[in-house]
């Protein structure tokens, strides 16, 4: 059973309030500030948009409505300040702060003919040259989000072409899908660190909002520096770089006893080059919403063993006075427990927990060995432990009835065994990326990603069970390798980009028959395979511009689909990679920064052709991942986004995305294939969002507050649960949700009130395989910000 241990809480308890008298002795340092304005030299007017940088610090603000910015929090020292404006010669400047100091400075830039340099780190002018590249893309900017009670599973499932497929409350199992793709096919990445293989460790909700400098979503394409074998899509989260003293607190109470609260620290070894950090958060949920039954019309269940905790710690030391620009070192640990809520039956006992230890290095040096080469370079050890308690003696329908344990040795989940697993695994990884600027106009891109992985499942529970033995020593080891060239013409009215890439992976360990038939054989695979993509960008006008790309993808099987987990998933040696054929034609008006509406408008149209699909098949002991055959994709989105008045925002988006099987014959026969042509179930095929927010200064008098007000509506169509092969079809209904939200900061941006209404209608929602999802559910939230 799941337990509350009070005193593990309030040793937590404790620790955040250690961290937070830290953070307070940190904001009373004397730090300096630097403000000015950016003006054109021509004319004398404002630049909006324009970039501010502190190179030694990697810092820095975007100019606002009238020019002006402001860097605070800055220890003394000397430092060189970067300006940066597209279609402007860059301009920098150096200065010295000393305690207390408030410099400010008065920059005019000069036009000049050619593009913004690659390196731009703001985020009004990061995401502007991020949409503006070959790839379809969309970026979510977090600086109008700070302090919200939102996760970035709510932001990422209002965004055009994505869907969030979630299994329950706060902890539940939640796969990223994008343009139908889903699972290990889309990349997840954090600073462009592959973390699809420790999704079970650091899921893509236990990232804090309030570290986000901006969500990067990858549609078709995805940029050969991520590294990795994504295929139709990833997502990078872009942590924030904050000032060198800061400090952030929060705590989040939401419905069905939630609880989060999440701290960051950072703070300058004065002028020893030095940045130390440290941050972390612990969320509990009871997650004991009541659901209609998908089985028994008008069952309802009250979720009495969904009961999540997660702890998150991780640090970080930057030097950069090294021969280096940047040094890092980076450890990390997490720790869930997690019951298993039951759907089907009364599920009382079952429980999965997990630990990871992780430590990182990152190095980064421009003009590496030799001007124009850039060098960055990260390597990452992790050890993993992964198991699966499931040893009552016996389970229970929804009536209350009892009935015996499949196994003597126990066991309520209905594998037909019982388990107490502890799944050990060691992975090591090395990512290399090297940028070589041949000419301003033609550039070199290298990436190079290895990983190790060694599995030591152990559960002799199960062997007991099953009366033989069940689980084995694995080792993986894979490579990744693409090379990118860059061309852009000399006023960047055409950008192409081609990638090759290259992949092998290599497998050992032994197997058991998922039937429980067969001896029990090694198992020795060696694959390779290679890709290809193109895409081109081309400007019909300044704020206007044409998009096509084309791929040839690969995606080799992830260390679970190969190896297993362990204990409920077998090992599949036969698998073979994920290939898939992609084509994006899209078009993109963009005036942000240019227009006082920073109108976009952006429209797409889509064609995949996947084929040895891989997907996930269950047999009598166990499951297994097997290639599935050949799916076809075509669909078309479409977003608005613009501010309506000064204080008005609002967007609007919709897709359509048809996924048809088109296998001629089931997998592994010659009979014709009954379902070919038919939609893909589980799958959604047309969605659309809506949203609105109102934001003002000083709304209810006096000075530095800040007031948001946003309200946001999501439409799923009906789609199927199966193949649609009979006229009584189980189906997933049509969903309309609506949720409303206030943020209020006091003490310019210093605190942060935030209060959330989620599915304000308390619409019934279905999401994937049938599973019931949250009604109505309320959110608040405090942070403070010291400065």
């Amino acid at each position: 059973m799941y337990h509350k241990n009070m005193k593990k809480r309030n040793t937590l308890w404790m620790l955040f309030a250690c961290l937070l008298t830290i953070a307070w002795s940190t904001s009373t340092a004397q730090t300096a500030r630097i403000t000015g304005v950016v003006t054109d030299a021509a004319n004398n007017e404002p630049l909006i948009g324009a970039s501010a940088f502190i190179e030694q610090l990697k810092t820095g603000e975007v100019t606002d409505a009238k020019g002006n910015f402001s860097i605070q929090n800055l220890p003394p020292g000397t430092y060189t300040v970067r300006f940066d404006y597209m279609g402007y010669e860059s301009h920098s400047e150096r200065v010295t702060l000393r305690e207390g100091e408030v410099h400010r400075m008065k920059v005019q830039l000069q036009s000049e003919s050619k593009s913004l340099s690659e390196v731009v780190v703001t985020a009004k002018s990061e995401a502007r040259q991020l949409r503006e590249q070959a790839m379809p893309i969309s970026v979510i900017s977090m600086n109008q989000l700070s302090g919200t009670v939102a996760g970035i599973a709510d932001i990422l499932s209002k965004t055009v072409g994505v869907t969030l497929r979630s299994s329950g409350g706060v902890g539940g199992a939640t796969r990223l899908s994008v343009r139908g793709l889903e699972g290990k096919r889309i990349g997840f990445f954090i600073d462009e660190t592959p973390m699809n293989d420790n999704s079970d460790f650091i899921d893509i909700n236990d990232i804090p909002i309030d570290m986000i400098d901006r969500i990067e979503i990858y549609k078709g394409v995805v940029p050969a520096k991520f590294g990795g074998s994504a295929m139709g899509g990833a997502v990078n989260l872009v942590l924030k770089e904050y000032p060198a003293r800061y400090a952030d607190f929060s705590y989040t109470l939401e419905s069905f006893n939630t609880h989060k609260v999440q701290t960051v620290l950072k703070r300058n070894l004065r002028n020893q080059g030095l940045v130390f950090g440290i941050g972390g958060g612990y969320t509990y949920s009871d997650n004991n919403y009541t659901m209609l039954s998908p089985y028994v019309d008008g069952l309802k269940i009250r979720r009495d063993h969904d009961g999540f905790r997660k702890l998150i710690l991780g640090g970080s030391l930057k030097a950069y006075k090294w021969w280096f620009d940047k040094v890092e070192i980076e450890p990390a640990f997490a720790l869930t427990n997690h019951e298993i809520q039951g759907i089907e039956k009364d599920i009382r006992k079952a429980e999965t927990h997990s630990m990871l230890f992780a430590l990182a290095n990152k190095l980064e040096k421009k003009n590496f060995l030799t001007p124009g080469l850039d060098f960055d370079m990260h390597l990452a050890a992790a050890i993993t432990s992964y198991g699966l308690v499931d040893t009552a003696k016996q389970w229970y329908d929804w009536d209350g009835r009892a009935y015996p344990s499949p196994s003597i040795y126990g066991g309520e989940l209905g594998n037909r065994y019982a388990s107490h697993s502890s799944d050990k695994k060691f992975t090591i990884s090395h990512k290399l990326n090297l940028e070589y600027l041949l000419h301003k106009q033609h550039s070199l891109n290298f990436n190079s990603l290895f990983t190790l992985a060694n599995g030591f499942p152990k559960d002799s529970l199960r062997e007991l069970s099953i009366g033989r033995e069940a689980v084995f020593n694995s080792r993986m080891r894979s490579w990744s390798a693409g090379l990118t060239y860059d061309f852009r013409t000399p006023k960047d009215r055409l950008l192409n980009s081609l990638t090759v890439r290259y992949y092998l992976y290599t497998m050992k360990t032994r197997q058991a028959d998922i039937f429980g038939i067969g001896e029990v054989h090694d198992v020795d695979v060696n694959k390779s395979a290679v890709g290809v993509n193109d895409a081109l960008r081309f400007r019909i006008l300044p704020d206007l511009m044409a998009k096509l790309s084309a791929g040839y993808d690969v995606r080799i099987p992830s260390e679970t689909e190969l190896l297993g987990d362990g204990y409920t998933v077998s090992p599949a040696e036969n698998l073979m990679p994920e290939r898939n054929t992609s084509l994006n034609v899209g078009f993109l008006y963009d005036l942000t920064g240019r227009a006082a509406s920073n109108l976009q408008i952006e429209v797409n149209a889509f064609y995949m052709y996947l084929q040895h699909m891989i997907r996930y098949t269950k047999g009598i002991l166990g499951a297994q991942y097997q290639n599935f055959g050949e799916m076809r994709t075509m669909g078309v989105e479409a977003e608005v986004k613009a501010d309506i008045t000064p204080w008005l925002y609002g967007y609007a988006n919709a897709t359509f995305q048809d996924l048809r099987d088109v296998r001629e014959h089931d997998e592994g026969s010659s009979l014709p294939n009954p379902t070919k042509g038919l939609r893909m179930p589980n799958i959604p095929y047309l969605m659309g969002n809506a949203g609105l927010e109102f934001h003002k200064e000083n709304l209810f008098g006096g000075r530095g507050q800040n007031t948001r007000l946003f309200s946001d509506l999501s439409f799923v169509e009906e789609y199927l649960y199966d193949f649609e092969m009979a006229a009584d079809q189980r189906r997933i209904p049509r969903s309309t949700t609506v949720d409303l939200g206030l943020e209020h900061s006091f003490f310019n941006n210093s605190l942060f009130l935030s209060a959330k209404i989620k599915n304000l209608t308390d619409a019934r929602v279905l999401s994937e395989f049938n599973r019931p999802l949250p009604g109505r559910s309320f959110g608040v939230k405090v942070r403070y910000v010291f400065k």
